[in-house]
């Protein structure tokens, strides 16, 4: 059963991910190859928080978050200013330099990641169980969902489309393409580190290797296979996504080359889903009318 939250467990946390990076790339326009790094900051804040000061939930979020948001800024100010595949560059630049400062410096424990974590608390109560994990989780993708779609469904939102679609035809109604991409850039880096929060609490450990590429590749996997512009469809993939390497373990599969085989999965699901279905599991306009 602990197996069967824990699997629940990252279907909320990448759901969450996946939301906020839809933002970038769906409704913004900006490819980005940093989420995991942001994921990667808030577990890392939070882990060496609850270990040497504070294991407070609420207070270990807020400072996660807080350091998303000022890493954030190192990657925004220059990164903005930059356009389609120059963006996408720099953004897994970014990835590559926060992947190897945790697995070299002695403060994130090097390739050994850190370990031992605490149960967060809340108000004088402890979430030990492995099912109160998963419901902060839960209740994690469910804010971002909210303000995620109230944040495409006004002004701003049809702001972000604007900007995607044209950037010249935005700044010549007087409007700053810079502050609008600033913004929704935070407010995905806010929601990576809260994951990262709750993906350290559930685990207890943190391992450089969860935040490599790779897994910044794995998550817009789940935007463009759920749809870009589809929040319910970035929500779908994450489900989906997360089942099918549990489902392959039914396969006669090698252990020793499943993780690869894992690898190419994903890769042909991006081929097929750019080359044959563009709009995703659920298209932008379906989302809308739904």
């Amino acid at each position: 059963m602990d197996y069967v939250i824990y699997i629940g467990n990252l279907m909320a946390l990448y759901a969450t991910l996946a939301i906020s990076l839809n933002l970038l790339v769906g409704y913004t326009g900006l490819i980005s190859i940093a989420q995991a790094g942001m994921y990667g900051i808030g577990a890392y804040i939070t882990a060496l928080l609850a270990l040497n000061f504070t294991h407070d939930l609420l207070l270990t979020t807020l400072l996660s978050a807080a350091g998303g948001v000022a890493v954030s800024l190192v990657v925004a100010l220059p990164a903005l200013r930059l356009r389609n595949e120059y963006f996408l560059i720099a953004t897994m630049g970014f990835q590559s330099i926060i992947y190897s400062l945790f697995m070299n410096l002695e403060l994130t424990g090097g390739p050994n990641g850190l370990w031992g974590v605490p149960h967060p608390q809340l108000f004088g109560f402890t979430f030990n169980t492995s099912l109160e994990k998963f419901l902060l989780a839960v209740a994690l993708a469910v804010v971002c969902y909210v303000l995620a779609l109230r944040v495409t469904r006004s002004p701003f939102g049809r702001l972000l489309r604007a900007v995607r679609e044209d950037q010249t035809a935005v700044s010549s109604l007087g409007k700053s393409v810079y502050r609008i991409k600033f913004s929704i850039f935070i407010f995905s880096a806010i929601f990576a580190a809260a994951a990262g929060t709750l993906y350290t609490y559930s685990i207890t450990a943190i391992d450089p290797v969860a935040f490599a590429l790779d897994e910044s590749i794995f998550i817009i996997t789940i935007v463009i296979v759920g749809g870009t512009g589809s929040l319910n469809g970035s929500v779908l993939a994450a489900v989906l996504l997360i089942l099918l390497p549990e489902a392959m373990k039914f396969l006669p599969i090698p252990a020793l080359i499943a993780p690869q085989i894992r690898q190419i999965s994903y890769g042909l699901l991006l081929v097929f889903f750019t080359r044959f279905r563009r709009q995703g599991l659920i298209g932008e306009y379906q989302d809308v009318l739904k």
